[in-house]
């Protein structure tokens, strides 16, 4: 009976000890998301949120934080990149932003490996000189709407997209491709 006694003694103790570690890291977690809290380099990034920060809910905040943190390693390129592609979001109907959402769903729930291999081919695409991006486009935008559908739906479905290839979308061997 004493054994038993310890041994629930021992597990509530454990028990106290480990809610007491959660919960001081939440709340050292979110003093660190009080405005004071954030760097001088993120306070700069994130100076139009100042005034309605104490408002805005703690999952929001740690997003914003990071994206600051992003931004700040970020090369001049990569932050006019950035720029547009909010601009392209700020300009883009509804429908659009819900298609984007939709796919940005999808990717995130890809495995890894395929989404390294598209980040690859999306580099790749990037790297390419403005002609042949647009001669790429340019073929895409000729294929009827049936057989888009069609690559679609075989590149969702293949077992074979897991693993990058010298295949683009219209199933044609590409110059240089990864």
């Amino acid at each position: 009976m004493v054994k038993t006694i310890n041994k629930t003694i021992f597990k509530l103790t454990l028990m106290y000890m480990m809610l007491l570690v959660f919960v001081t890291y939440a709340s050292a977690d979110n003093a660190a998301l009080a405005w004071d809290q954030l760097s001088k380099v993120q306070q700069a990034v994130l100076k139009n949120f100042e005034q309605r920060w104490e408002d805005i809910p703690d999952e929001r905040k740690h997003r914003l934080v990071t994206g600051a943190t992003r931004w700040n390693e970020m090369t001049p390129e990569q932050r006019e990149r950035a720029k547009n592609r909010l601009q392209q979001w700020k300009n883009a109907s509804n429908e659009d932003k819900e298609r984007m959402r939709q796919r940005m769903k999808e990717f995130r729930e890809l495995p890894l490996e395929l989404k390294q291999a598209l980040r690859k081919k999306y580099q790749w695409f990037n790297d390419l000189p403005a002609e042949e991006q647009e001669q790429l486009r340019s073929r895409w935008q000729n294929v009827s709407p049936e057989k888009k559908q069609q690559i679609r739906e075989r590149m969702r479905n293949s077992p074979a997209r897991q693993q990058p290839g010298l295949q683009n979308n219209l199933n044609q061997p590409l110059r240089g491709a990864p």
